[in-house]
């Protein structure tokens, strides 16, 4: 199991290469978030570690793809000081030390393993309806997109569909015709300090709803420069 840590070399560096090859998880160490987001695009990765002092350091770029993989793979802050050892972030505030650090690991285990995407994800949140390929549209669910990119979406619910099953989606924002998505990813309602929901990839889309998408994302592009 491959999972990659974001934080400075020197001493924490090498406290953290001896607790995760203790675990057997074959670490990839980054300098930055921004090397994470842009180095890893075909690596296939559990989840993600991030110092608690690099966090402190990103830029409001690096925050936007932070938030990005957050809502998609496991992921813990952590820290680490040679006397107290390490304090992470994760699901259960009142422990520390090496159990949170356990609980994350069991998550990445849990979790399918895959690459960063290769489609830049933009935090953009647009009104959703799903519902499984057979329902009836009467039954479609409501939701909101927590991200969306050309080739995919996370969707944010209580409710995911399983993963590898196949969902109509409509974003009503950009054309009430529903589409075919591929369900990739599930996050649960209460798993770690996430957003609950799922991620799925575009199969089928009409190119009118591709069209309208691509305004979408360009003029969110075009207010984040402004």
């Amino acid at each position: 199991m491959k999972i990659a840590l974001v934080s400075s070399e020197g001493a924490a560096l090498d406290a953290y290469r001896r607790f995760f090859e203790a675990q057997g998880i074959d670490l990839i160490h980054l300098k930055s978030i921004s090397e994470l987001f842009q180095k890893l695009p075909e690596t296939v990765i559990s989840g993600f570690v991030v110092d608690i002092r690099m966090a402190l350091k990103t830029t409001e770029p690096e925050k936007r793809c932070l938030q990005t993989m957050e809502g998609i793979f496991p992921n813990v802050r952590t820290n680490w000081n040679p006397e107290r050892g390490f304090r992470a972030l994760y699901s259960d505030s009142t422990k520390s030390e090496t159990d949170n650090l356990s609980m994350f690991l069991e998550d990445c285990r849990k979790f399918k393993p895959r690459a960063l995407r290769k489609h830049e994800r933009k935090v953009v949140h647009i009104h959703v309806l799903f519902r499984p390929m057979e329902a009836p549209e009467e039954s479609a669910e409501r939701a909101y997109t927590l991200n969306i990119s050309y080739g995919g979406l996370f969707v944010c619910t209580c409710n995911p569909p399983p993963v590898d099953s196949f969902v109509r989606v409509t974003l009503q924002e950009a054309d009430m015709q529903p589409f075919k998505v591929l369900v990739r990813l599930t996050r649960a309602w209460g798993s770690g300090m996430h957003i609950p929901g799922f991620g799925g990839s575009f199969v089928d889309m009409y190119a009118s709803t591709a069209e309208r998408l691509e305004a979408l994302l360009w003029q969110d592009k075009l207010n984040s420069q402004t």
